[in-house]
């Protein structure tokens, strides 16, 4: 215990340098900031009797973003501007107004995968005015992939700078019903289809044939509600760490939270994130507490003095709740409860792999292996640390 301890200590005291280049990521689920078949506003979410600010909607989760490098959401909607677009016959749209856009990324979210079944809810008029406002955005540090003019832009990895460290963001999903009408074609906006094998190879070997620090998959898929892994979902989200070297598998789309696991070299899979801010979603609150809340998630990444590239070295689990509306942090008891749930979760659908976390009095999970930690993974670890 003494030599753990003096050894922890000593950790302390060396400087940035000799660890590294740390990077916070966080990462949530699904976000729409308004109801399906409401004209969007530029003030708020809401209609012509009621509203909710944009900084009201978003109070409970803007202070889990402060501090994080880049923050990470599946913006499941369309997003317009004062422009009209045309009714679709499809049972639920969505579309967000830019200004609740803008209102994110001032709050600090910067990675956004628009590679979901919502992103032709109002066609290729819909996808194209999406693409024009999120284009628009890349001046305030904004990055988005995984809807394009055509498939080669839908499929092409978000390459991007960061003190000198190249970072590579994808995003494939979904297309409702399989639909063909409603993928990117040679000269046609849309996105790309996960559950078609040549379509998802494609956008693996595109993120392989970059040289990158970090590489990062978003993966919308799942059955709704069902929070055990779908048949061959751990195979095709391995293959991502395998053949294109993804660090980290970013999973969503079933509304539930389900298990995550770390692999060889610290590589971590979210095979879903279940809701994280979907305005006029369904209220999760009264289902069984395997399905109740939405998972918020810090990752400490450092650069590796072995590989020169960023590693994972911790995790933290926050469980939310009230995903439907004004989301934020379950209290402790609750948190705690849920995070048994996932640990348990993921145990039975991974097995020895499994990523599990400790669970703290506050209610957060902690899961800290890295040997390489940066000064903020040591700070939040401190905590699993006996004195």
């Amino acid at each position: 215990m003494m030599v753990r301890t003096l050894a922890f200590c000593l950790a302390l005291l060396i400087p940035a340098a000799a660890t590294g280049q740390e990077l916070v990521l966080t990462v949530g689920g699904d976000v729409c900031l308004n109801r399906s078949a409401w004209s969007p506003r530029p003030d708020g979410a809401g209609n012509s009797q009621w509203l909710t600010t944009w900084s009201k909607l978003t109070s409970g989760i803007a202070p889990l973003l402060k501090g994080a490098d880049f923050n990470f959401a599946n913006l499941e909607t369309v997003v317009v501007g004062s422009e009209s677009l045309p009714k679709q016959k499809k049972k639920y749209t969505f579309q967000t107004h830019v200004e609740g856009v803008k209102h994110l990324v001032d709050i600090g979210f910067n990675l956004f995968s628009l590679a979901n079944n919502h992103a032709y809810d109002f066609g290729a008029e819909g996808a194209l005015s999406t693409l024009r406002h999120m284009e628009g955005l890349k001046s305030r540090g904004l990055h988005s992939s995984g809807l394009g003019r055509n498939e080669a832009e839908a499929i092409a990895p978000e390459v991007f700078q960061w003190q000198g460290r190249t970072i590579a963001f994808s995003s494939v999903g979904i297309v409702t019903n399989m639909s063909r009408a409603h993928r990117a074609g040679p000269s046609k906006p849309g996105t790309v289809r996960f559950r078609d094998d040549k379509d998802y190879t494609r956008v693996l070997q595109a993120l392989k044939k970059v040289k990158a620090d970090l590489k990062l998959l978003s993966i919308h898929y799942g059955t709704e509600r069902k929070v055990t892994l779908d048949r061959g979902q751990r195979e095709r989200f391995m293959r991502a760490i395998r053949e294109a070297g993804v660090d980290v598998v970013i999973g969503h789309h079933a509304h539930v939270v389900r298990a995550l696991e770390r692999t060889a070299g610290n590589k971590v899979l979210f095979y879903g994130l279940g809701n994280y801010l979907i305005r006029g979603a369904r209220n999760m609150g009264p289902l069984p507490d395997k399905q109740d809340y939405g998972l918020f998630s810090r990752l400490y990444l450092n650069v590796s003095p072995e590989t020169g590239k960023f590693e994972i070295q911790a995790v933290e689990a926050i469980p939310l709740t009230n995903m439907h509306f004004i989301a934020r942090p379950m209290k402790s008891e609750e948190a705690k409860r849920r995070i048994e749930v996932l640990n348990r979760l993921s145990q039975k659908s991974i097995g020895e792999d499994a990523l599990l976390f400790d669970v703290l009095d506050d209610g957060r999970g902690l899961a800290c292996f890295g040997e390489n930690q940066g000064p903020r993974a040591r700070k939040v670890c401190r905590d699993l640390t006996p004195f």
